[in-house]
């Protein structure tokens, strides 16, 4: 059973006719026959009653037209709205971001992206950047932004900007502005989890200058930004965080930031896709917005 040979069968029932049928939908004839005869032997029922002066639809033919009709409907109304789909920019667009873009890149950028297209609504997932690249490989993320991207053909990135990592501690703690890198060992740290692109830069950035990270004295690890400031506002230990959340904290005298010598602590924030997905026309408009946002003209993986 086709389309063609269901509005063959439509035209026919309300004309009575394969005549009037064929040049009402600009068939022959024969064609028209042909697609009657193929559709009832499909179906097993005989759909009209032929004589010489006119077609008649049977029993079984009404029955089945209200469903014949039902079927050219939505099929129209499918193409209606799929050719309507590329300029439909609406509804809810699902944004899962690290804890550092959430924080220092998200609000504003919504803000911005929400004034050009005020019908849409947002739905933000915090999560680590392993967690996101994961739902993104698996199709249930369309958009990311992440602090690393690892490696995956299965992920496009494109890198927003820098990002600088540095060590806060509260006030009483009175740890220097500026620590030496064997200094680090002195401390307790409160840790984001495993699977944070921060603790990975740290972790790795550690490794890379022969130091041994199992030797920090983590007290306990956290994958709530919010809940890790208050620990260390506390004084119950230090931790590394991007320099742009901190900063708010240090204006208002809550915490102390330093940097620790010789450590290279720099990372990049990355709006990531999945390298085999189209996108829909809300998310294209998001990600258009992004590189536009941060004059992205070169996209470093």
């Amino acid at each position: 059973m086709d389309f063609k040979q269901i509005e063959a069968f439509i035209s026919v029932a309300k004309l009575k006719s394969f005549s009037k049928a064929a040049n009402s939908i600009y068939l022959s004839q024969p064609t028209i026959s042909s697609h009657i005869s193929s559709l009832e032997k499909e179906l097993n029922i005989q759909l009209f009653d032929r004589n010489s002066k006119e077609v008649n639809v049977t029993p079984a033919g009404r029955s089945f037209l209200n469903y014949a009709v039902d079927i050219i409907n939505t099929r129209n109304n499918a193409i209606t709205n799929l050719c309507a789909f590329n300029n439909k920019i609406c509804g809810t667009l699902n944004i899962s971001a690290s804890t550092t873009p959430c924080h220092t890149m998200i609000p504003s950028l919504i803000n911005k992206f929400s004034t050009e297209y005020p019908q849409i609504a947002f739905n933000i997932s915090e999560k680590n950047s392993g967690e996101i690249i994961e739902d993104i490989i698996n199709l249930d993320c369309e958009v990311g932004l992440v602090g690393d991207v690892g490696k995956t053909d299965k992920i496009k990135s494109y890198c927003l900007g820098e990002d600088n990592l540095v060590l806060i501690s509260s006030p009483t703690m009175n740890v220097p502005k500026e620590i030496a890198i064997e200094d680090l060992f002195r401390y307790k740290f409160i840790m984001r989890e495993k699977n944070s692109a921060t603790r990975k830069t740290f972790e790795e950035s550690l490794t890379s200058n022969g130091l041994d990270q199992s030797k920090l004295d983590i007290l306990c690890e956290i994958n709530n930004m919010d809940t890790l400031i208050q620990f260390v506002k506390s004084g119950t230990g230090v931790s590394v965080v991007s320099q742009n959340i901190g900063l708010d904290y240090v204006s208002s005298g809550q915490l102390n930031i330093s940097k620790i010598k010789g450590l290279d602590l720099k990372r990049y924030i990355y709006l990531i896709l999945n390298s085999k997905r189209t996108l829909t026309p809300t998310a294209n408009a998001f990600f258009e917005f992004c590189i536009k946002e941060f004059n992205v003209n070169n996209f470093p993986s």
